[in-house]
């Protein structure tokens, strides 16, 4: 029977690291991939370029790439093949046949990452679902692949049918169980940033290993889990940055992007991804020092518009200048983003210039406001010393005079518009 925790990577012999074959037309993106699979442990021996632009239904590449493969996979120790794009079902089934070895294609990589680096009951439900979402028009093929790896071959081809019939059933129940837990997950969240409203929210967003994690920690001195890794955390962090202002500011690391992310993921991920929704700010952070920072950027942006979020007050922050040399290659960095913010995550002083912008950004929002509380009004003098910088107050014979310096749109929640003088 088929289990859905097996991975989707064949197993390495003994003490044998994993040697795979990468395929893919663009070697920027064969060079992520390569780290892709070394985030799994795998080891990337060799390369296939795809030059035709040709896509061939049944098998995505055509015969001669097929047979250049092939001859890789019979003179090397290789035990997968990595396709760096999406294969169909089909493909995935005929270039297993052809080749006589496991295959996987780059979506199915992210996957088995995140399903490894879950660490919460949240995303463990999420990653389960966005994996079975995957694995379920793929069942054939899977089901033969991980028989191969336990070693008990594919058996009886009318047994096998029986079963893989067995195993889509209790899939799509399994599916229908994750979706129930997620909907209580989104439930949970709502009531969590219910908690949250009377704060203001800074959301970290970016492509994966920007550095968005070691940013978080650097900003609030907190010890989130920061590795120089692709997708080493996958829940949104919340930690509190000042704790003094008025209101309150805290900053959230949100999952990161990647190019080709499986839309399953992003469905999965939706209650996380919620918090971009609800933020007041976004911090978009680029790796600066990634040869395709350009298409980082642009591929992160892409995904904030499909999420509805775009049009949010949002700064960019180049991030890891500190690994890039003073002069030319700096001032190229002015042209990807005119305006952005430079700076080191590992560095106090940049950290502190960001706050300050951050801080600053907010107090533009902020106003000066003279009103007149009447005596009765106790909860909402406790909502003004809770979400405004109190300047001056006064007690007079109708009631207190304050004056606030206060987010307008904190102002007008609260409804101080009446007691305005």
């Amino acid at each position: 029977m088929l289990e859905t925790t097996d991975s989707l990577l064949p197993s390495a012999h003994g003490t044998i690291e994993l040697q795979v074959i990468c395929v893919g037309a663009d070697q920027d993106s064969l060079d992520e991939l390569d780290l892709l699979l070394t985030t799994l442990g795998a080891q990337p021996i060799a390369r296939v370029a795809l030059v035709s632009k040709k896509i061939h239904p049944a098998t995505y590449i055509g015969q001669g790439k097929m047979d250049q493969i092939k001859q890789i996979l019979d003179s090397s120790e290789a035990q997968a093949v990595i396709f760096d794009f999406e294969l169909s079902p089909n493909q995935l089934r005929n270039l297993e046949k052809y080749l006589d070895k496991p295959i996987l294609d780059r979506p199915g990589v992210i996957i088995e990452i995140f399903s490894r680096h879950a660490r919460t009951k949240e995303s463990k439900t999420q990653v389960a679902l966005a994996r079975l979402q995957y694995l379920l028009p793929r069942l054939t093929h899977f089901w033969n692949h991980f028989e191969r790896q336990r070693g008990g071959g594919t058996g009886s081809r009318g047994m096998g049918e029986k079963q893989i019939e067995v195993d889509r059933r209790l899939v799509k129940n399994r599916m229908t169980v994750l979706r129930r837990r997620l909907a209580c997950v989104e439930r949970e969240r709502k009531v969590q940033r219910a908690g949250r409203k009377e704060v203001l929210k800074v959301a970290l967003v970016g492509y994966t290993n920007a550095g968005k994690s070691t940013l978080l920690n650097a900003l609030t001195q907190s010890d989130v889990r920061a590795e120089n890794k692709l997708f080493a955390t996958l829940d949104a962090s919340v930690r509190m940055l000042d704790p003094t202002s008025h209101p309150p500011i805290v900053a959230i690391d949100t999952v990161g992007f990647i190019s080709q992310l499986p839309h399953s993921l992003v469905a999965s991920f939706k209650s996380t991804l919620e918090e971009l929704k609800e933020a007041d700010l976004l911090v978009h952070l680029v790796d600066a020092s990634h040869p395709k920072a350009k298409e980082q950027l642009e591929l992160t942006e892409k995904v904030l518009k499909e999420l509805e979020v775009y049009d949010k007050p949002r700064m960019t922050v180049l991030n890891k200048v500190d690994q890039i040399q003073e002069g030319i290659s700096r001032n190229r960095l002015k042209l990807l983003s005119p305006g952005s913010l430079f700076l080191s995550a590992l560095s106090s002083e940049d950290v502190l210039r960001l706050r300050e912008v951050i801080f600053d950004h907010f107090k533009k929002r902020f106003e000066v406001l003279e009103v007149l509380i009447p005596y009765g009004e106790s909860k909402l003098e406790a909502q003004l010393h809770a979400h405004g910088a109190i300047e001056v107050n006064r007690y007079l014979e109708k009631g207190t005079f304050y004056r606030v310096r206060m987010d307008k749109n904190w102002a007008k929640k609260l409804g101080l518009e009446k007691y305005l003088l």
